[in-house]
């Protein structure tokens, strides 16, 4: 299988799923970033596994073309980003995500993104337009 649908689909249904989440338990999500952020092995390891997802994805797949197979790289570099990014300044990523979830409009902005994003990658993933 092409790696491009691979991802395409794993990150498809994850972004669902995720979004999801995001917009029918904003609580639960509130209360996992707080616990996280309250816990510096739990926010290492998190960082950790972000990061190496991310470094999986990039150096698996970096394509960048006008096409779907770009938004897989995009989410790895984001992710590759983000990783570095609990590594060196983790109060700064978990405050800024405590503000997010807190945030109503933001947190249904972000669960309507993810939704959108992941099903489109389901639907190219899993050739339902052919």
């Amino acid at each position: 299988m092409e790696i491009s649908l691979l991802l395409a689909q794993i990150m498809g249904l994850y972004l669902l799923l995720e979004g999801l989440v995001v917009l029918t338990r904003r609580k639960f999500v509130l209360n996992i970033v707080n616990d996280i952020s309250r816990h510096k092995a739990l926010m290492f390891v998190t960082g950790a596994m972000v990061f190496i997802l991310g470094l999986l994805v990039v150096l698996s797949h970096n394509v960048w073309e006008a096409s779907w197979r770009v938004i897989p790289t995009i989410i790895g570099w984001a992710m590759v980003v983000k990783g570095v990014a609990i590594f060196f300044v983790p109060r700064v990523v978990m405050n800024k995500a405590k503000k997010f979830a807190k945030n109503r409009n933001m947190a249904v902005l972000a669960g309507i993104i993810a939704v959108a994003v992941g099903a489109y990658l389901v639907y190219v993933g899993f050739g339902l337009g052919a």
